[in-house]
């Protein structure tokens, strides 16, 4: 299993907002910037934390679709070494 920075993108089917601020509130973000230059956001259901594995992000996000009892429709978690975005 990989620790590093971890990129997650999922659907779901309702409770967006709510969704995110709760992986907010463990640690992800939805954002990211370059020194101290330009910050970019990600798209709306897509957020990186930095030193988990792959597998925890997938289970922060089943745990938290559950306690809202949200359809997690799909997701995706993976290590994102590098990275470019607009």
């Amino acid at each position: 299993m990989t620790v590093g920075a971890i990129l997650v993108s999922y659907d779901i089917n309702r409770l967006h907002i709510e969704v995110k601020n709760a992986m907010k509130a463990l640690g992800y973000t939805d954002n990211w910037h370059y020194g101290t230059g330009k910050t970019y956001q990600l798209p709306n259901t897509t957020l990186w934390k930095n030193n988990i594995s792959s597998n925890q992000a997938i289970s922060d996000l089943k745990s938290i679709c559950a306690r809202f009892n949200v359809l997690l429709e799909k997701a995706v978690a993976v290590n994102a070494t590098e990275f470019v975005g607009v």
